[in-house]
């Protein structure tokens, strides 16, 4: 329950509700996730997305969202990366530093 707990996670493994073929984007709730800063806290994650739940367009997405309710809710396209002016690149800069993602079905 304390989100204190999860700073030396290596690895987490979530179901995602949806991707999107258009960018990579995975859907992912506080329902699916458990603690809200796991995905985020983790050194690497996994999703896994149903095959029949891939969709092909953002709006697609946005449209299949618009009337859900839920209490925190992103979409996850990897990790993030971010590089200063010497050109030092840092990956998961704000979040895990690798993603795998498994397609089931």
């Amino acid at each position: 329950d304390d989100p204190h707990s999860l700073e030396d996670v290596e690895l987490t493994l979530v179901k995602a509700h949806f991707g999107v073929a258009e960018n990579s984007a995975l859907w992912v709730t506080d329902d699916i996730l458990g603690q809200r800063v796991a995905p985020f806290i983790t050194q690497y994650l996994a999703i896994v997305v149903n095959k029949n739940d891939i969709i092909t367009t953002m709006h697609q997405a946005y449209d299949r969202i618009g009337n859900q309710e839920y209490g925190f809710g992103t979409f996850i396209a990897g990790p993030s990366k971010t590089a200063d002016i010497e050109q030092s690149l840092v990956l998961g800069a704000h979040g895990a530093r690798g993603l795998k993602v498994f397609i089931m079905g």
